[in-house]
């Protein structure tokens, strides 16, 4: 099955996140043996209905089982949320997505 994790290129406060998605590639290596890495665009809209836009990294790997993917992904999304100024952070294992903050 299938384990992502979503990082923008570009904190909340615009500086440069690739030490955190490097150091997340590695450990998504780490734990899964192996990871591709993507660029894609993320979306969201604020409680005032302003539409943000954000250059991301998805980065995925192959896992095998679901409970261990899983906490793996949530402590790794709390690493990224302790390293940078983002207020939460997009993780999927299996398709069943789970934002953290």
């Amino acid at each position: 099955m299938k384990a992502e994790i979503i990082i923008p290129r570009l904190d909340n406060d615009g500086s440069d996140n690739a030490a955190v998605i490097d150091a997340t590639l590695i450990r998504m290596c780490g734990l899964f043996g192996g990871a591709t890495a993507f660029d894609a665009l993320g979306y969201w809209v604020n409680d005032a209905g302003r539409l943000f836009r954000d250059d991301v990294v998805v980065v995925v790997s192959a896992a095998t089982d679901r409970d261990v993917a899983q906490a793996a992904l949530v402590d790794l999304a709390r690493s990224v949320l302790a390293a940078t100024d983002q207020e939460a952070v997009f993780v999927s294992v299996g398709g069943d997505a789970q934002i953290i903050e």
